[in-house]
């Protein structure tokens, strides 16, 4: 007896509604050790629960794959019949994967970009004027170069600017609610929503805020070996010196952890991961950590964090793994 291909219709759209709802619930950062819990258990309790979760984290984290579903939803030749309900499910995917371009920013930023990085990914991008820039992991930059100025505006993530030197064209960069201005050669920029951090590698640069937040300095000068952060509540914080190999370890394919907590360092490892790690249990979220880990292995610095901290893990293969004591 052939199966009702509307009753077969009728549960996978069930079951994209139940992977939306988690995907939705996941990157909300909200979640507790029972909803978790809950997660997990729906995740385990089918193969086809994991399948569709992945299928909708990958459509709606990498908006460059829309081409190739565009593809697959309309084929050149006329598609089968038993092809119906997955161009049904592709079509509604796809629409998902456009109304969270709407929703959620770090969807649309990609769409503003003019290059970006995917996770686990670093790019050395050749400007026109001889500059170069290399964005870390998850990173989004959009580019300005005319013959008149160089304005680039880094949208998310991290990158290293060596600037090419034209007087006549001042090479700046805005993150957030700041703008830096090259004043010599190289400096690097790790931004998010919370605020900026820059540190400059040669030379100086010139930083400025928009407005005067909480009644503070708005501009500072900062030099090779010095670092500043600042944020849209805070201002401008305190020059300081630092070690510029830590800062841009990554470019080296290296992440150095000194004296962060658990819940800052599964964050940063998540950069570098094609799934999830995450705190299960509030109480280690502020364990400080300290080590040099690859950003091409994460697991094994999950691992590694796991066994020097006494913890344990449940883990849906390397896709998904709850942290906790």
């Amino acid at each position: 007896m052939n199966a009702d291909p509307t009753a077969e219709a009728k549960s996978l759209a069930e079951l994209q509604e139940q992977a939306r709802h988690w995907w939705v619930r996941v990157h909300s950062g909200t979640m507790d050790t029972i909803e978790l819990s809950q997660f997990q258990f729906w995740l385990n309790a089918n193969p086809l629960h994991q399948s569709a979760f992945e299928d909708i984290n990958s459509l709606w984290r990498e908006l460059d794959g829309i081409k190739d579903l565009i593809a697959d939803v309309m084929p050149a030749t006329k598609p089968k019949p038993r092809r119906i309900v997955h161009r049904q499910w592709a079509i509604s995917a796809l629409a998902a994967c456009l109304l969270v371009a709407v929703l959620y920013p770090s969807a649309s930023i990609k769409l503003r970009a003019d290059e970006s990085t995917d996770i686990a990914e670093t790019r050395t991008v050749q400007l026109a004027d001889g500059s170069t820039v290399q964005l870390n992991s998850e990173s989004a930059l959009s580019i300005h170069i005319t013959t008149t100025a160089r304005e680039l505006n880094l949208l998310q993530g991290e990158a290293q600017f060596t600037v090419s030197p034209d007087p006549n064209r001042p090479f700046k960069v805005r993150a957030g609610n700041g703008i830096v201005t090259a004043l010599g050669t190289a400096f690097n920029v790790r931004y998010n929503r919370q605020g900026a951090e820059v540190t400059v590698t040669e030379h100086k640069v010139a930083v400025k805020l928009d407005g005067n937040p909480a009644n503070q300095a708005t501009e500072t000068i900062v030099a090779q070996g010095q670092q500043v952060a600042y944020d849209p509540e805070s201002g401008l914080s305190a020059v300081k010196t630092v070690d510029t190999r830590i800062a841009t370890a990554w470019q080296r394919g290296k992440l150095i952890i000194q004296d962060k907590p658990l819940g800052e360092v599964l964050a940063e490892l998540n950069h570098y991961h094609r799934g999830y790690f995450v705190v299960a249990d509030p109480t280690i979220a502020q364990h400080r950590i300290n080590g040099v880990f690859n950003t091409d292995n994460p697991i094994g610095a999950l691992n590694a964090i796991e066994k020097f901290q006494h913890l344990h893990s449940n883990r849906l293969s390397h896709y998904l793994v709850l942290l906790h004591r």
